[in-house]
């Protein structure tokens, strides 16, 4: 059954049929061929796919992230960020970098701080000298900040599907999202050095002050978002709900730039992504039945039984099949269909499944800038309107950067698991 399975789902993938209908179409051919099983097992575990209250935290992230725009709160963040860093060469790259952890702390979704961030510094970017392809690279590359520092989709689906605690999985995000967005600062620095990219005039206290004051209310919703969650008064799906109000109040009452008209865009908007990330968890879901079924994750770790007792082996392993499924597949996917498969072999070689989640996270997020088939390269290639060649030509030096990162995240348990067993123990 699952070898039928396998062989439709890939076949599917490459004909080019959309990843949720491959998968759909597999689970169907594998459970047809198995004779025994009605197929009517399989729009039963289609809805049961969805009948969980931990992903209501999805489709509220999302919006989250695009009312932050509508509303205002993400040109404020890019001025707070343009007076803390705009003196820094390749000030406007830099900018981009900081805007994107400024507001990985309300929106835990890649696409919408790619889309935001984008639109707006991109054609600046550009403006100023830089070329189109650095210009993608740079702002693709920091919004796979987004869904590392907490809150986080990623994290809430793999929380979901493992069983983990979301609020652990949040604050385990927090060190290694910050450490990323630092690290692709001093490169982006290095870079612009070499190429001799332009500075802006350094900001005064007063004028820091302003942007600062300014933006206060954005940057204080991310205590209350967290907060909630890490002191028990609120699930991962409340805190979700309170980001969106919160949102929702600082741009109709403080900034008054949040227009019903503008809320019914954004809702839309939304819609659209959180459709298709629920139309891949629905239809993934029978996909992992059958997985369990036969008692796959099993016999994976009986496969693996020879290097088991070798660790950081069998973790590199395991990394290197996520990355390689990254150039291929979204984060979505490859979190539902291989967590059920590989978390009880993490188990086994001693990984806690924070540590697993949070670089499984990482790891799905290197994807998305990662050709064939990178969500957020395709996002800021189309605003700056430069080629994929173009893209890769200066995207490859952040994807060894965070592959590299990706590596010291693993073999370093501490940078995920110290923050959560003070917080959270």
């Amino acid at each position: 059954m699952t070898l039928v399975l396998m062989i439709v789902f890939l076949i599917s993938i490459v004909i080019g049929m959309p990843v949720a209908l491959a998968i759909g179409l597999g689970s169907l051919a594998g459970l047809a061929s198995n004779g025994t099983i009605p197929l009517m097992t399989l729009p039963q575990r289609i809805v049961m796919g969805l009948d969980s209250f931990p992903m209501l935290a999805i489709p509220l992230f999302v919006i989250a992230g695009d009312l932050m725009n509508s509303a205002g709160i993400t040109k404020r963040l890019i001025n707070l960020s343009q007076t803390l860093v705009g003196h820094v060469r390749g000030s406007l790259a830099q900018v981009g970098f900081l805007t994107n952890i400024f507001m990985a702390c309300i929106s835990g979704s890649g696409l919408a701080s790619a889309a935001a961030t984008g639109s707006v510094l991109i054609p600046e970017m550009k403006k100023k000298g830089y070329s189109k392809g650095f210009a993608s690279a740079v702002m693709a590359s920091a919004a796979t900040i987004g869904p590392i520092i907490p809150p986080s989709v990623p994290l809430v689906l793999y929380g979901s599907i493992a069983e983990v605690s979301v609020g652990k999985l949040f604050l385990g995000g927090a060190v290694p999202g910050l450490l990323m967005g630092g690290g692709m600062m001093l490169m982006t620095y290095i870079i612009a050095c070499k190429r001799g990219y332009e500075t802006s005039e350094r900001a005064t206290f007063k004028e820091i002050v302003k942007a600062l004051f300014d933006a206060l209310l954005a940057l204080l919703a991310p205590f209350a978002i967290v907060g909630g969650i890490i002191s028990g008064y609120a699930t991962a799906t409340e805190s979700a709900i309170i980001a969106v109000w919160i949102t929702i109040i600082i741009g109709v009452f403080v900034y008054k730039e949040l227009t019903f008209k503008k809320i019914l865009g954004s809702i839309r908007a939304s819609m659209v992504t959180t459709g298709t990330i629920c139309f891949i968890i629905a239809a993934s879901a029978p996909f992992g039945w059958i997985m369990a079924w036969e008692n796959i994750p099993t016999k994976v770790l009986a496969a693996m039984s020879g290097i088991m007792n070798i660790p950081w082996l069998v973790l590199l392993i395991v990394m290197l099949c996520i990355l390689v499924l990254g150039m291929f597949l979204d984060g979505t996917p490859i979190i539902i269909l291989t967590t059920p498969i590989l978390l009880p072999v993490m188990k086994q070689i001693g990984v806690d499944p924070v540590h697993y989640g949070v670089i499984l996270a990482i790891n799905t997020m290197i994807g998305s800038i990662t050709p064939p088939v990178g969500t957020l390269m395709y996002v800021t290639t189309r605003i700056a309107g430069c080629s994929i060649a173009d893209f890769t030509k200066e995207a490859w030096r952040y994807m060894l950067l965070l592959a590299v990162l990706l590596l010291m995240f693993a073999f370093i348990p501490p940078i995920i698991t110290w923050l959560p067993g003070i917080l959270m123990p």
